[in-house]
């Protein structure tokens, strides 16, 4: 009996003991993990001292690029407009070759000869008028007019005493004039009647008194 209580005082202290201990008294617990009732600490935190990090973001370094935009580089051109090159000419108007001249100066583009003292500006346009040229009596040793401008085809007559007056065809000074003329030398009589069928200046004159009793028909 006495080793009874020996036995549980020694227990009992045995249990108050334990309970001081700072470490707590492991339990078996079935549950479903062992727990050693303490926490394994190594002193310090599984730490590797970094984050798991690459250094960079998952970049390729580049955008997916052509280097350049879809470009055929030029664009669709044949080089040169539609162009015959030349325009349509046949290279010369058309042309006869030369213009109708009677070998006279009287064309209104040209510049009109002094024949027998009538200039251009002296001539007396009688193409819608008396085409009659005086001379004597009253006129003296003069024509009126001197210088006289017709139509092709009209008829000039003149009036006086020819037997003092003989009339002659041709110049007295100056330019030939035009040839053949339709002027006849005339010495008798009062008139001479002449038609003129072409242009040209046409130069007459007094036998007795020229170079001052002198004229022309201009005909036009």
């Amino acid at each position: 009996m006495r080793t009874n209580f020996i036995l549980g005082t020694a227990l009992l202290m045995a249990g108050m003991v334990a309970g001081c201990s700072d470490d707590p008294v492991a339990t078996t617990d079935s549950g479903t993990t062992i727990d050693t009732g303490v926490v394994a600490d190594t002193g310090a935190v599984a730490d590797t001292g970094a984050a798991t990090d690459t250094g960079a973001s998952t970049d390729t370094g580049a955008r997916t690029d052509t280097g350049a935009s879809t470009d055929a580089g030029t664009q669709t051109d044949t080089g040169a407009s539609t162009d015959t090159g030349t325009a349509t000419d046949t290279g010369a108007s058309t042309d006869t070759g030369a213009s109708t001249d009677t070998g006279a100066s009287a064309d209104a583009g040209a510049a009109v000869p002094t024949i027998n003292g009538c200039a251009a500006a002296n001539y007396v346009d009688r193409s819608a008028g008396t085409r009659t040229v005086a001379f004597g009596g009253s006129e003296g040793t003069a024509y009126n007019p001197r210088c006289m401008t017709i139509s092709v085809g009209q008829t000039v007559m003149f009036t006086g005493e020819f037997s003092g007056h003989p009339l002659l065809a041709g110049p007295a000074d100056g330019d030939a004039g035009t040839t053949p003329t339709p002027i006849v030398n005339t010495s008798t009589g009062t008139t001479a009647t002449f038609t003129f069928a072409a242009p040209g200046l046409y130069p007459y004159r007094c036998m007795f008194h020229q170079p001052g009793m002198a004229g022309v028909i201009q005909v036009r």
